[in-house]
């Protein structure tokens, strides 16, 4: 796991100069992974559906601004936003190290980082200090490749993309996914049932923070979407939103 390009001086250069979309227009500009389901993905006419950006539509309305939704690489995620080519990532895991080049709201939802193995490995549910004897596949800057990352001499393949480790697994090619609790357990039941099982044991005993990522200089903008986030509580609509893609509202962070 590599951050360094996104502490490059450049990038902190490019923050400072940066000029809110949001300060100038009323749109308001989220960039989203468009391929991590049911956070975001493309329904089959192209269009991005899931939980994410559901929740930018519903900030957006509680800011009273007009919402304007990217697909970006993840990999590209946070230099996209410090260019000011987006205004916010409405669904980031909140990390020490990602707060060095972004500032983030309140949290909203919480999750665990967990594991992914093959059903036919019943007995395979491996702890963080299991993942040294195995092939554990990642995807770049995510909150599971901060995880075990930490580990030493681990056999580690990264992806691009969290079908192309799903894949990989499903082939035998290494052994276990380290994953959002979220993406697992939908990938596991609804796209490879009988094929995947989330193991459902967390890799560190701290809850994983979600909140939406903006430019630290963007302060009237991260008190709008936290005003906003109060107010999605207040009336229901973010209960109601984590209800209809994750089947419940346990995730959802109580202030």
């Amino acid at each position: 796991m590599k951050w360094t390009k996104f502490f490059l001086p450049a990038l902190v250069a490019s923050a400072a100069l940066a000029v809110s979309a949001v300060a100038s227009a009323d749109t308001f500009k989220v960039g989203a992974d468009p391929d991590f389901k049911p956070i975001s993905f493309a329904d089959p006419s192209g269009k991005l559906i899931g939980f994410d950006p559901d929740f930018a539509a519903s900030l957006a309305q509680h800011m009273g601004t007009t919402l304007d939704y990217q697909g970006v690489a993840w990999d590209g995620i946070l230099p996209a936003l410090q260019a000011g080519k987006i205004d916010a990532i409405t669904n980031m895991v909140v990390t020490d190290k990602r707060k060095e080049v972004a500032a983030f709201s309140q949290p909203y939802l919480g999750q665990t980082v967990t594991t992914v193995v093959r059903a036919d490995e019943p007995n395979l549910n491996p702890k963080l200090d299991d993942l040294k004897a195995l092939k554990v596949g990642v995807m770049v800057n995510t909150a599971a490749a901060g995880v075990v990352a930490k580990l030493t001499g681990a056999d580690i393949t990264s992806y691009n993309s969290v079908s192309d480790e799903y894949q990989d697994l499903l082939l035998g090619r290494i052994d276990v996914v380290a994953i959002e609790s979220v993406n697992g357990s939908y990938t596991a039941t609804s796209l490879y049932p009988g094929k995947l099982r989330v193991t459902g044991i967390p890799l560190t005993p701290d809850a994983q923070l979600i909140s939406v990522a903006m430019r630290p200089g963007d302060k009237d903008l991260i008190a709008k979407v936290d005003h906003a986030i109060d107010a999605m509580r207040a009336d229901g609509s973010l209960d109601k939103i984590a209800i209809k893609w994750f089947g419940d509202n346990k995730i959802v962070v109580r202030p």
